[in-house]
């Protein structure tokens, strides 16, 4: 999946369109995430009244394809695709996994790192020093 917790994405579609918020939940196995305070539905809830529960509306945030996010970029304003890349020798950034790990030589790691990087800004998301 192209997002993971915590990132700023833009609405590309629904009631929301334009808006930016933060991933705060995400199912892999149906490629969906959940962003914070937009696509907010409405669930009602039945009265109880054993335990003497009222019944009310929840406001809750809906799910929405993964497809229908991009990542928010602050320098362009907007959302942007992205593609991943492979971290190798001196941080430079290669398309394939074993050119990153032929950079580095004899002195290759065991895990070659894997970000995201933007297609028309080059800006590295989630890159961790």
């Amino acid at each position: 999946m192209h997002v993971k917790m915590k990132d700023t994405v833009v609405l590309l579609s629904g009631k929301d369109k334009g808006t930016t918020g933060e991933i705060i939940a995400i199912d892999h196995a149906k490629n969906r995430v959940k962003v914070a305070r937009r696509n907010i539905i409405v669930k009602h809830k039945k009265p109880n009244p054993i335990t003497g529960e009222a019944g009310n509306r929840l406001e809750v945030e809906g799910w929405l394809d993964s497809s229908n996010v991009a990542l928010y970029n602050e320098e362009l304003g907007k959302g942007e695709r992205t593609s991943n890349r492979y971290v190798g020798k001196d941080g430079e950034l290669f398309a394939s996994k074993p050119a990153a790990k032929a950079s580095f030589g004899d002195a290759a790691p065991a895990t070659i790192k894997k970000v995201r990087v933007g297609k028309k800004s080059n800006h590295v998301y989630g890159a961790t020093e």
